[in-house]
């Protein structure tokens, strides 16, 4: 797993710098860092806090991760395909 995608959030979310993160979870500069380039990775605590403050999953996780948005759209589109079949085979009958 890579580190966590804090770079991408920050800009995302208008903070200007890690330390400005850090300062807003009151954890170090370094932990931040080190959480950017995988060395470590927040607490579950943490992790709550990171998606409280709107980071996503796949900033969280990584790219692995698909958004909930972006699963229930794929789903939507397997459930209506799937409905789609069922009533045809139900109009040959």
């Amino acid at each position: 797993m890579k580190g966590v995608h804090i770079k991408e959030f920050i800009n995302r979310v208008g903070i200007k710098r890690q330390e400005e993160l850090a300062a807003m979870l009151g954890v170090s500069d370094q932990t931040v860092s080190n959480w950017a380039k995988g060395k470590t990775y927040p607490t579950h605590q943490m992790e709550e806090q990171l998606l409280e403050m709107g980071m996503t999953v796949e900033e969280l996780f990584g790219k692995a991760y698909q958004s909930s948005a972006k699963q229930s759209g794929e789903m939507d589109q397997i459930v209506a395909e799937s409905l789609k079949r069922l009533v045809d085979k139900i109009g040959k009958i």
